[in-house]
């Protein structure tokens, strides 16, 4: 049986494409007032030119229980017209084992999401529970997009004078975590110089990398510093920049559908010319 990063690397050869849609819908933001409508449009339009669909379960949560309705609704169109796409859900859970271990029946039992993001700051005990679950995978939160992160993830752990940076810390735990091929960690294009270091001290891991567009970070800086040797091993999350290209009710289905794969020929430019 082939391990979830094996099949998501097999997804984005079958596509062409690393790209992975974030589904973040805000009912203040999308050009129609059907979200599900919105969704499975957004879905519709771009899944021949990606790989991956990211839903945000934060946004879902903010609706109440129409927003879980949403929610199921999405994923089971994605499995519908998409069987192949890998679905990732974007929950960032992380707590102590037991409630990790309810947490990790929610996203993969319940759900069906593929992948689940998680984060390991209470260590091993809010990890393995998600690593029971054959054929699933995850991707720790290890170096975020986000300007502030350096307040903690830029910290210097056990005072060596290596400079091991906590976020280097939390790469080396994915590391050992990740022989069985279905741990992988969340690096955000926006430290380039960091994602590059990621990728040098860690060639096998899988990246989901957020951050790319309206977040500020650059297509080709990222591609090469997240790609391995092979040329994969990683996805590029487009949020916003996809899902908002319009904000035309008559047209935002074909602006998303030419965002994505304006992201998809960028990517595959600079991955031909390695």
């Amino acid at each position: 049986m082939k391990t979830m990063f094996e099949k998501l690397d097999a997804a984005a050869t079958k596509m062409n494409s690393f790209v992975c849609v974030g589904l973040d819908p805000s009912i203040d933001r999308a050009p129609i007032n059907d979200i599900a409508a919105f969704n499975i449009a957004i879905i519709d339009a771009t899944k021949d030119v990606v790989s991956a669909f990211k839903p945000q379960f934060a946004y879902y949560e903010a609706m109440g229980i129409e927003g879980f309705k949403i929610l199921e609704k999405t994923i089971q169109h994605i499995r519908d017209v998409a069987p192949d796409h890998i679905i990732i859900g974007d929950g960032k859970r992380g707590d102590i084992s037991t409630t990790a271990t309810a947490y990790a029946r929610a996203m993969y039992e319940i759900w069906d999401v593929d992948i689940a993001t998680i984060y390991a700051y209470q260590g091993s005990d809010s990890v393995e529970p998600f690593l029971k679950h054959p054929g699933r995978g995850v991707y720790i939160v290890c170096r975020t997009s986000n300007p502030s992160s350096r307040d903690i993830q830029d910290l210097i752990v056990d005072g060596a004078g290596d400079q091991t940076r906590v976020f280097d810390r939390v790469a080396a735990m994915a590391d050992r975590w990740s022989k069985a091929q279905n741990v992988g960690i969340v690096a955000g294009a926006t430290f380039p110089d960091d994602l590059k270091t990621l990728r040098t001290r860690h060639p096998e891991l899988h990246f989901l990398i957020p951050g790319v567009g309206a977040q500020g970070g650059e297509v080709e800086q990222t591609t090469k510093a997240g790609m391995n040797e092979h040329g994969r091993g990683f996805l590029i999350n487009s949020s916003r920049g996809i899902i908002y290209a319009s904000n035309d009710s008559l047209n935002f289905e074909r602006e998303a559908q030419r965002a994505a794969a304006l992201l998809r020929d960028q990517i595959n430019n600079v991955l031909k010319s390695q």
